[in-house]
């Protein structure tokens, strides 16, 4: 049975920095595999705003994670005491039944135009993540790999298994490494089942020399690794 799915359109954008979000195809849906997330219906928030900045207020050497605008009840002791407001260097992504911590200074966009699909990209200077999900079921990594093969041109590409450890334990996807000029890309993908659609993260990362993965992608790679949770949507 055809289903309607929107396919990434990141593409040959991605690979000059500049991320595009998604085109609709027509594909067939296929059995999906993994962990199963928080099921859709209950009340929705909006997911297109960007994470706020997290502060740590820090008395003598007492620390209080504070959010703007949020009384904090401090114990002092009848003391005057110094207190210094520090931004936190993480920001937490909390959307789409998904939670982890990403580098703030990472651009945040947002794509929920289409009401059945969510797109969210945050991109560095060398690394993507997105984080994607569709209402059928059958959005693997290897089907979206296949998809994305013939966009880039299949003599740019080739597949081959990746894997990475997520929620404990060792996660098997797909990698697609793209070379176009002097420029070369992979996009490690990875599924999950979301209640009865799909759940899709593609870690972007731009190569240096030999081949070797940016120093950015790898640390953003062990932090997606240590913060990423299945949490309840909105």
């Amino acid at each position: 049975m055809h289903k309607r799915i929107l396919v990434s359109g990141l593409l040959i954008g991605a690979m000059l920095g500049t991320p595009v979000f998604a085109q609709p195809v027509e594909e067939t849906a296929a059995a999906s595999m993994s962990v199963e997330l928080p099921g859709d219906g209950q009340e929705k928030t909006r997911e297109d705003i960007e994470p706020v900045d997290s502060f740590k207020l820090v008395v003598d050497t007492q620390e209080y994670k504070i959010e703007p605008g949020v009384p904090v009840e401090l114990s002092l002791k009848g003391e005057k005491v110094k207190a210094v407001l520090n931004i936190e260097p993480l920001k937490t992504f909390n959307y789409g039944g998904v939670e982890l911590q990403y580098p703030r200074y990472f651009t945040f966009e947002a794509d929920l135009s289409d009401k059945d699909v969510k797109l969210w990209n945050l991109s560095g200077n060398q690394c993507v993540l997105m984080i994607q999900r569709y209402p059928v079921p059958g959005m693997d990594h290897l089907i979206m790999a296949q998809m994305l093969q013939p966009r880039f041109g299949e003599k740019n590409s080739i597949m081959s298994p990746c894997s990475m450890k997520l929620l404990g334990e060792e996660a098997k996807g797909t990698r697609l490494t793209t070379t176009i000029g002097d420029s070369t890309i992979t996009q490690d993908i990875y599924s999950f089942k979301s209640g009865s659609g799909s759940l899709l993260l593609i870690l972007q990362d731009t190569l240096g020399l030999n081949s070797a993965p940016s120093e950015e992608g790898k640390n953003f790679k062990e932090m997606l690794s240590q913060t990423f949770k299945l949490a309840a949507e909105g």
